[in-house]
């Protein structure tokens, strides 16, 4: 997450001079030259006990044990790492146009904060920072690594309106690249306007509403699937959850679950067929090798580890070799191999059943990937406007990600939210079971007060991806909504940020920002939708997001272009599940924590080793 010294200079005297500039925001215990003394201390101490140790040797020519040679090599190494010392902390710290935001101190001299915030829920250190400094702050990583941060609407909004002044750091698109490849997630620049262009018709309105008869097959085979976990405790076949439930949860008419796994089987098979009418059969075969290539490679993805933040950090130590990266590449190998025969065999398909071309509004599939080509290839387009294969195949993964990972993790948080608030669960019920239809339309669906206001609010407070970033690509000036009080004491109602300066967005962080949603802002309650303070109402508006006044779908030029096609997904699975089941904590309350790296997924403390999955008590209705 100050001196160019030799021996001869007085590091002391340097370090007062420069200690100045990070007045206010080291301690001594964190300040980087508090250590820098002590290195050159035992650094001259050492070279004092080198010398007279090698001088017992009679081996070494005097040359090599004389204090002149000593002095030199170890004043030079000294001399480095002043030097370093000076350009990482006092000058950067001198050169930053925003030096006068405030912010934490660094928990540790070199680590910064990046040891807390990992250690920590997902971003949980910038929610507690926010109500000290406001919503526009700074804090430092690894090596004095400053971090701009902001979660005023009014900022966000600047940036998310601005995109090729803020595009994506190239350190973070160089790691989605490697997952999805160059799609619509991650292209900037003229190459992402050719793919949202192309994109759009598969994401229409009129697109989503021919897919919802697959979300309701699929929430009835899931459905059936936990009907048959629950009705056989034999544990033969796959395992309901991926630790056998202790003694204390095992309740007649119900079974410990890991929604999580059931819910994410359900999500591959809906985005095989609605993405390219290929079925995964996810929740009848776990065996398909195209899902678990899929599974390896989001996993590798989002495992967490001190080198995987080095390389994203520090794009010059990706040539180390990690297992990461391996399980990424073989992965991909599968995913590329049966992605391509998919697009071949789709293209194929138009051309045979249009030989003399067709035009966009001809039907030749309702799947994602047909509406694309058929877009894609239609004879009205422009061949500058046409996505090449290899932009067709990585919308596929792109797919995969952001319609399978994103939609089952958001699930999985609005069962645990409901299990946690009984009270709405029932009142959720009710209005569902109060819809005649067995399968409603998207319409009806999206009428809900309740269902709606549910999902809002858990993707508020359970963002599937908590964060984003930007980096500037030229010298920018960035207003503020809310003007935040310097280290000067005076007030701020803009930030000045020179060309490649990194800007971390938090979006949980402005989900729950108290000036826009109270004192009650990290508390679930579905009702602040249904009957809002009109108060509550103007504040939301400033919000830039794409949907609901909140940042979970991004907004501006960047929004997510799927937000239709998960919320109608998972209101159809919702709409199943409440009429079917009813979720409970287990009664050994194991605790949950969140856990951030592509998406925020759920983690039993004490089992890390099973990886992520959401155990909760499911128990099917009767009547």
């Amino acid at each position: 997450m100050r001196h160019a010294a030799s021996t001869s200079i007085n590091t002391d005297s340097v370090i007062g001079q420069t200690g100045s500039t990070t007045a206010g925001i080291y301690t001594k215990a964190s300040c980087p030259g508090h250590y820098l003394c002590r290195i050159v201390e035992s650094t001259m101490s050492l070279s004092h006990s080198l010398q007279a140790t090698l001088r017992s040797v009679s081996l070494f020519p005097q040359w090599v044990v004389s204090s002149s040679t000593l002095h030199y090599t170890l004043g030079g190494l000294v001399t480095l790492l002043v030097a370093l010392y000076i350009y990482l902390w006092p000058y950067r710290e001198w050169r930053l146009p925003y030096r006068n935001l405030r912010g934490p101190e660094p928990h540790h001299w070199f680590w910064g904060s990046l040891q807390y915030i990992i250690k920590s829920p997902p971003v949980a250190p910038q929610i507690e920072w926010q109500k000290i400094y406001g919503p526009t702050f700074r804090y430092r990583l690894i090596a004095g690594l400053p971090r701009f941060i902001t979660s005023d609407p009014v900022a966000i909004s600047y940036i998310l309106q601005h995109s090729d002044l803020f595009p994506k750091p190239e350190e973070t698109r160089k790691a989605l690249i490697d997952i999805l490849g160059n799609g619509v997630l991650v292209a900037e620049g003229n190459d992402h306007r050719k793919q949202r262009k192309a994109l759009n018709p598969s994401f229409s309105p009129a697109a989503i509403k021919g897919m919802v008869p697959i979300f309701f097959d699929k929430a009835e085979e899931l459905r059936e699937k936990l009907l048959s976990l629950i009705e056989d405790d034999s544990q033969e076949g796959e395992a309901a959850s991926l630790s056998p439930p202790v003694e204390e949860d095992k309740v007649e008419g119900g079974r410990k679950i890991d929604v999580l796994k059931w819910l994410g089987k359900t999500t591959l098979d809906v985005i095989g067929i609605a993405g390219f009418n290929y079925d995964f059969k996810a929740l009848s075969d776990p065996n398909n090798e195209l899902a678990t290539a899929y599974t390896k490679m989001f996993t590798a993805g989002m495992d967490i580890t001190l080198l995987g933040i080095l390389q994203f950090l520090f794009p010059f130590t990706r040539m180390v070799p990690s297992k990461r990266a391996r399980r990424i590449k073989e992965s991909t190998h599968v995913t590329e191999r049966i992605g391509r025969r998919l697009v071949e065999d789709k293209k194929k398909a138009v051309l045979a059943a249009h030989a003399q071309g067709f035009e966009k509004g001809q039907d030749i599939g309702h799947d994602l990937l047909s509406i694309l080509i058929k877009a894609n290839m239609a004879s009205d387009v422009k061949p500058e406007q046409r996505l090449t294969d290899d932009e067709v195949l990585a919308q596929i993964t792109t797919f995969m990600l952001a319609g399978n990972e994103t939609s089952s993790t958001a699930l999985t948080w609005i069962l645990y939210m409901l299990a946690q608030h009984p009270e709405f669960q029932v009142r959720l019920r009710e209005e569902v079971k109060a819809v005649d239809d067995d399968r409603p339309s998207l319409e009806t669906l999206s009428s809900l007060p309740l269902m709606d206001a549910v999902i809002r609010e858990t993707l508020r407070l359970c963002a599937p991806a908590p964060t984003t970033n930007r980096r500037s690509s030229a010298t920018a000036v960035i207003p503020l909504g809310t003007p935040v009080r310097g280290r000067d004491g005076t007030m701020m109602d803009s930030v000045t940020i020179y060309k490649n300066t990194t800007i971390f967005i938090p979006i949980l962080a402005i989900n729950v920002l108290e000036q826009i949603w109270g004192p009650d802002a990290e508390t679930f309650n579905p009702d602040r939708f249904i009957n809002p303070d009109p108060a509550l109402t103007t504040k939301l508006n400033a919000v830039p997001g794409v949907w609901g006044n909140l940042m979970t779908f991004l907004g501006g030029t960047r929004n997510c272009i799927g937000y239709r096609f998960a919320l109608a997904e998972i209101k159809t699975i919702l709409f199943v599940l409440m009429r079917s089941f009813e979720f409970e904590e287990l009664s050994s309350k194991p605790k949950i924590e969140k856990k951030a790296s592509i998406v925020m997924r759920p983690r039993v403390i004490g089992e890390e080793k099973l990886g992520f999955q959401m155990p909760l008590m499911v128990k099917p209705l009767s009547g």
